[in-house]
């Protein structure tokens, strides 16, 4: 019997891709830079700006990481040496997920749904330290009993043993719980090796060729679920 739902973090929500969303960033900014040359500038980040990055811990340390982000990356798209004051509304832009992120319109009634049936919901996976704010900013984060960001706890996502750990914390058995999927590549095999049944939200429709259980949207899994959870 499924007992708990954990959520990869994109599978909730979508919103641009690190390059996208710097170039979005500095366009607000009426500084010029595209997606290309944005990505361009952060394969040649420096390594001391790279290994700063992969030791972010927490959500402040995350916002003084952008601040670092962003003072190494100016001057590789020919800004020359960035203004602090600049550099901070960069960084204050950048933690504003409201303004470049949006739920998928089944996110919460799904949610919802679900905590009434009775399910343990976690929003687990690869994301930065700020997950909990993240869900706050959307009102969806009292749905959940377990938030556990990749970034937060040095886990290099996809790897098993970070599910495996939060699967622990909910008291659950593998076989208990169901792993909603955003990425085929990372998040399917990352569940399937902890031992957890994978869905995948295949948002496009497009056949993959993969033997994996997949939904059009978070609707699915209501029917895939039927009436299950111990508050049904």
């Amino acid at each position: 019997m499924i007992k708990a739902l954990f959520f990869a973090p994109q599978a909730l929500a979508y919103g641009p891709d690190e390059p996208d969303l710097l170039a979005g960033i500095l366009q607000g900014e009426r500084i010029a830079a595209s997606r290309e040359e944005v990505a361009e500038a952060l394969a040649g980040l420096p390594a001391e700006v790279r290994q700063a990055g992969q030791a972010v811990r927490t959500p402040e340390q995350e916002r003084a990481w952008h601040r670092t982000l962003w003072s190494a990356l100016l001057p590789l798209l020919g800004h020359g040496r960035p203004d602090p004051a600049l550099v901070n509304r960069l960084g204050e832009a950048r933690d504003e997920y409201a303004a470049w992120w949006s739920l998928h319109a089944e996110t919460l009634p799904v949610l919802a749904e679900l905590r009434r049936r009775g399910f343990t919901l976690g929003a687990v996976g690869r994301w930065a330290p700020s997950l909990a704010r993240f869900l706050a900013e959307f009102e969806i984060a009292g749905y959940f009993q377990l938030i556990r960001p990749s970034a937060a706890a040095g886990a290099s996502w996809p790897d098993p043993a970070f599910l495996r750990d939060a699967l622990a914390e909910t008291g659950c058995a593998p076989a208990e719980a169901v792993y909603c999927a955003a990425s085929l590549r990372d998040d399917v095999p990352c569940a399937q090796a902890a031992g957890m049944a994978a869905v995948w939200v295949n948002r496009t429709g497009i056949a993959t060729g993969h033997e994996v259980v997949a939904v059009s949207d978070l609707r699915g899994l209501l029917v895939l679920l039927g009436e299950g959870g111990s508050g049904a």
